[in-house]
């Protein structure tokens, strides 16, 4: 059976070039991740992504992020979803209403995703607030990895009714670092006992079934010389064995700043593969990708068992007796309180 490769790439527009489809052709490429520069309007998203998933068998994947507040790449003619942080400032008044209010954004993101045959956003954050990083910020939930546990359980289960996948980020915790890992290399000089609140909402989410997580390029120098996204310290001996998880293991974007040390593109993705990453993004710095690719190709041993294609919704949002309008006005209603 033929297996889409695990590497998820950006295009540049908003329409599929001849470059982008014989790069997207490619065995190694899995998947595509879409931004705010290839979006339009609803009608061309849909037919964007309707180009991209017809240029191989299996599909491509089509993901997004679309997290909400000031991280949202589709805008226009979609619902202008509340930041996480305004769902834990609603749980701080009261625990049910903030409960309810991030199981109805959930719900009302993917939906709308669904509508235009996207299979999932990265989402929900779970790192924790300390205010410490400008990066993370508003995107969290709260400080309090309760708090968190809870949100973004509820936010799962909302995700789960309607058919989508969750994508938990970025393990094992960004919120402790000043750094942006876009811009250079974030250090975390904390011991692994010292994680203990960071860690709690992942390994909540995974007795809950959670399908991925997205790691951190965060080193973690008390704890392995790698940062986590190379690292088979964490992503083989904590992640998966100590930790129990076993879902997909997704990078963030290997053209990020705090890579930057680490070499080449290609020595990136076969060191990212070889630490435990099942897949990874390549979001930029694609001026050689296709030779680059070929290079890949012969060092690259894809896990059968880890394939992006469970990421792909499990029933169609039409299959639905939910009305969106309906989830909206409750939604609504919650952030006017």
């Amino acid at each position: 059976m033929t297996r889409l490769g695990p590497i998820i790439v950006s295009i540049d527009d908003k329409r599929l070039s001849s470059r982008d489809k014989s790069i997207l052709s490619h065995d190694l490429i899995g998947g595509v991740i879409l931004f705010a520069n290839n979006y339009e309007n609803r009608n061309q998203l849909k037919e964007l992504v309707q180009s991209i998933k017809a240029i191989k068998s299996p599909k491509l994947i089509v993901c997004v992020d679309q997290e909400g507040g000031r991280i949202q790449r589709f805008q226009k003619e979609f619902y202008s979803l509340p930041s996480l942080k305004q769902l834990g400032t609603i749980y701080d008044s009261s625990a049910e209403d903030g409960l309810k209010a991030s199981y109805l954004a959930s719900q009302i993101m993917a939906l709308e995703l669904l509508e235009v045959n996207i299979d999932f956003s990265f989402a929900p954050v779970v790192d924790l607030d300390y205010e410490l990083s400008s990066v993370i910020g508003d995107r969290a939930f709260h400080s309090s990895s309760q708090t968190v546990i809870d949100l973004s359980t509820a936010y799962l289960k909302g995700l789960e009714r309607v058919g989508m996948k969750a994508v938990a980020k970025h393990f094992p915790g960004h919120g402790g670092v000043s750094i942006d890992s876009h811009v250079a290399q974030p250090i975390d000089q904390r011991s692994f006992d010292d994680l203990d609140n960071d860690l709690s909402p992942f390994q909540s989410l995974f007795k809950e079934g959670l399908p991925a997580i997205m790691t951190a390029h965060i080193l973690f120098p008390m704890i392995d010389s790698s940062m986590v996204t190379f690292s088979q310290k964490w992503l083989k001996d904590i992640l998966r064995n100590q930790l129990d998880f076993h879902g997909l293991v997704i990078s963030d974007d290997l053209s990020m700043g705090a890579t930057k040390e680490i070499g080449s593109m290609i020595d990136k993705v076969n060191m990212a593969l070889h630490a435990g990453c099942d897949h990874v993004l390549w979001c930029h710095s694609k001026e050689n990708i296709e030779t680059e690719l070929d290079s890949i190709a012969i060092k690259t041993d894809i896990n059968p068992s880890n394939q992006i294609e469970l990421m792909k919704p499990s029933l169609k949002h039409n299959e639905t007796s939910l009305s969106i309008n309906e989830l909206i006005a409750e939604l609504d209603h919650l952030l006017s309180v």
